[in-house]
């Protein structure tokens, strides 16, 4: 479908030249020698247990798509915006097969700022919209991914179930101080900084790969869908409208979306993308990074125009009038998702406690810091 979203495109390009001017943008340095990320990338995959043939590869294909990739954000990182391609124009394909043309009538960006954000922004006095994504998004998406999978593969037998307890799961978490930490740093770092840069690389393995590429992708195809949703449904226009009732149904919206999408696997049907789990995992991972933000010393939310986690999650059952042979199986995968995600949000709060005052200060001012610069940024 030919595109006509000149006004939005044109707008974009004036608000990123906005934003990349600023010092603290994350834009590309032209100077930056990346031999040395490039290195421990390899030396990571080698401790993951990946082989130089493998890994050769993996980074051969990695170079390529980027390169593949179009330029919506000059100076954006090339791997944001290869995914947010891939993620959109699947989006996009699934509209079309369901006879959704509104998005045609968008345009996509790299927005070049700390902290995990997707948005959509209206043209005024048109039918055009921004579709965006923050500059750390798909790296959050993908460390949440892989920490939950390895929570996960603690026990993959554990999480179902009725007898399940929360005091199952944290006596579970009390063997296995690796994923906590592991957990704990994810958070910390994105709380403090706005990005993975406390996070050390720990590489998926071989058996944890498939299933930590099908949950980073559904929670990274429900944020996408779910701003598609706000434009396909006209949201933001009108002012005297409920913003809640507005984010219930772009959630729909992307559930549909999701459901969708899988009925074209990549290889496999991705069961976290169909039933809506990806979802859950997204939202109350950022749920549980809010709270630590406040801990951070961050101030209470001003914007009241999102509903609890928990109203949004409740609603995520719908998903049932998709498939509705399957809404047992898919139940599942959202309940075990959700089990995790609480007993992750559980345990992190409380460690947090535990910390050294003199440390969390300096994480404090440290935070306050960067995120002075960003708003000059902004």
């Amino acid at each position: 479908m030919t595109k006509d979203n000149a006004a939005a495109a044109d707008l974009w390009s004036q608000m990123f030249e906005r934003l990349a001017a600023h010092p603290w943008a994350c834009v590309a340095d032209p100077e930056y020698d990346e031999g040395a990320d490039y290195t421990r990338f390899r030396e990571g995959m080698v401790a993951a247990g990946w082989s130089k043939t493998e890994i050769d590869a993996i980074d051969e294909q990695r170079r390529a798509w980027e390169g593949l990739a179009p330029v919506t954000s000059p100076g954006a990182n090339r791997s944001v915006e290869a995914i947010l391609a891939w993620l959109a124009d699947d989006v996009e394909a699934a509209m079309d097969r369901l006879g959704l043309h509104s998005h045609a009538w968008i345009a996509r960006g790299v927005e070049p700022r700390v902290t995990p954000l997707a948005a959509k922004t209206g043209v005024i006095m048109t039918d055009e919209s921004i579709i965006t994504v923050g500059s750390f998004l798909f790296r959050f998406c993908g460390l949440v991914a892989r920490a939950f999978t390895r929570t996960l593969r603690l026990n993959p037998w554990l999480w179902e179930p009725d007898s399940y307890t929360q005091e199952a799961g944290i006596a579970l978490l009390r063997l296995s101080p690796e994923v906590i930490g592991y957990w704990m740093k994810i958070y910390l770092s994105f709380a403090t900084t706005g990005t993975n840069f406390g996070v050390p690389f720990r590489p998926s393995t071989k058996e944890e790969v498939m299933l930590m590429e099908q949950v980073a992708r559904a929670m990274e195809i429900f944020a996408v869908a779910h701003e598609y949703g706000h434009h396909h449904l006209a949201h933001g226009r009108d002012v005297e409208a409920d913003p809640h009732v507005q984010e219930f149904e772009a959630d729909q919206f992307a559930l549909r979306i999701c459901d969708e999408v899988d009925r074209r696997p990549i290889v496999l049907e991705n069961p976290y993308l169909v039933s809506g789990a990806g979802g859950v995992v997204l939202l109350m991972a950022l749920e549980t990074l809010r709270s630590v933000e406040l801990v951070m010393g961050a101030p209470p939310p001003r914007d009241k125009s999102h509903p609890p986690i928990s109203d949004r999650i409740v609603r995520f059952d719908a998903v049932r009038l998709l498939k509705p042979a399957e809404f047992k199986r898919l139940r599942g995968f959202r309940l075990a998702s959700a089990r995790i995600m609480e007993l992750v949000h559980n345990t992190i709060l409380p460690t947090l406690a535990t910390l050294p005052p003199p440390l969390l200060a300096e994480m404090r001012r440290f935070r306050e810091q960067i995120n002075l610069a960003a708003s000059q940024a902004g």
